[in-house]
């Protein structure tokens, strides 16, 4: 058996929270993996393998594309991180188009109320949910010397062997047929209109979601146009609090708007976030044997950029609002559970936005030749 590649995906900020527990049961599984198997396998912690001022995306990209098995550690915050759910997204795909669901082996690390909604609202959710996850919401209290805790991390072992077993299936000549069965990968043209098919859908949402800032953004006014006409009245904390209540009640419904419309652009931009990768991998190539014009490229990067200009336009506005919500949330305990839900929606989009303008980097570090001169 050759030496396995898995990658742990998870939320920097949960392994500090938990003093680095998180990376260590990924070290831990090694070592029980190799002490069980008798092989080595190379487990990718991005922390530790991808050294500081890398381009860490396209690094994770490389990684992924080889992997045997992924691990996401599913926290409230993994599934509020735009690039631990651009990795997850990645690897069901890939787990799909191979027919092996034990390439993906979630492990629930914090229970939260999103995970059991039904229907679920995050669709990215929905999909994990196909998946058989090993439940860790106990295991990690436990003393990692404990019987328990290393009886469970051999178990996580176990599966990762046999998933390791079932990928090298795969690779090797008895799973051609699985192979053939696997649609092969569209061209450029094609992946192109499937990018601008989704761009549209994109932009509504973004239309969609300013309107409803700015909305919120009267109500905000209003609120505080009386806030500072009760205090100069003198009229202290109970009209302050009817006065806050009133808002709580007014900004339900656009916030549970704005959290509806921040998961669907989370979902556009993971679909278009995947084809734009295929895109400018594809691009060098099909101009050297000319299976597409430089036109046509550039074309395509006109499209890109007023997206992605839009978008940092809009976004901006929503990281201000975001930036104002926390003293708010102070205020009244009526108005924290709105807003909570409004932020929610709100941080899906504004981490977005850096994935959006890295695709203008990436252009920009392509040779396209100039755009031909009209006649």
């Amino acid at each position: 058996m050759s030496s396995a590649k898995g990658f742990l995906s998870y939320v920097h900020a949960d392994d500090a929270a938990e003093s680095g527990r998180i990376a260590q049961l990924a070290r831990d599984v090694v070592a029980q993996y190799e002490m069980i198997t008798g092989e080595q396998i190379d487990l990718f912690l991005d922390r530790d393998e991808i050294s500081w001022g890398e381009d860490w995306r396209s690094k994770i990209d490389g990684t992924l594309a080889d992997v045997a098995f992924f691990i996401p550690v599913l926290t409230r915050r993994y599934f509020r991180s735009q690039e631990c759910r651009r990795e997850l997204d990645f690897f069901i795909k890939k787990a799909r188009a191979l027919g092996l669901a034990e390439l993906i082996l979630p492990i629930l690390y914090i229970d939260f109320a999103e995970l059991r909604e039904e229907p679920p609202t995050d669709e990215l959710i929905a999909r994990t949910r196909a998946f058989q996850w090993v439940d860790w919401t106990d295991l990690r209290f436990a003393a990692t010397t404990s019987p328990e805790y290393r009886k469970a991390v051999a178990q996580l072992a176990q599966r990762l062997a046999e998933a390791a077993t079932a990928a090298e299936a795969v690779d090797g000549g008895d799973a051609a047929t699985s192979r053939e069965s696997v649609p092969s990968a569209p061209g450029f043209v094609d992946v192109v209109a499937e990018a601008e098919e989704v761009m549209p859908a994109w932009t509504e949402t973004v239309r969609r979601i300013t309107a409803e800032i700015l909305r919120i953004e009267e109500l905000a006014t209003t609120a505080g146009e009386a806030i500072q006409a009760s205090d100069a009245r003198g009229q202290g904390s109970a009209t302050r609090n009817a006065i806050f209540n009133q808002f709580a009640q007014e900004l339900k419904p656009p916030a549970e708007q704005i959290a509806r419309l921040g998961n669907e652009f989370a979902a556009q931009l993971h679909t278009v976030d995947l084809g734009m990768q295929a895109v400018l991998a594809r691009i060098p190539g099909e101009l050297r044997q000319n299976s597409t014009s430089a036109e046509d490229v550039h074309d395509f990067f006109d499209l890109v950029r007023q997206m992605a200009s839009g978008s940092a336009e809009g976004l901006g506005a929503l990281k201000e609002l975001v930036s104002t919500i926390e003293p708010v949330e102070r205020e009244s305990r009526n108005l924290r559970p709105v807003l909570r839900e409004l932020r929610k929606g709100l941080t899906l989009m504004v981490d977005g936005d850096e994935v959006i303008q890295n695709w203008v980097k990436q252009m920009d570090g392509l040779q396209v030749p100039p755009r031909p001169e009209s006649g």
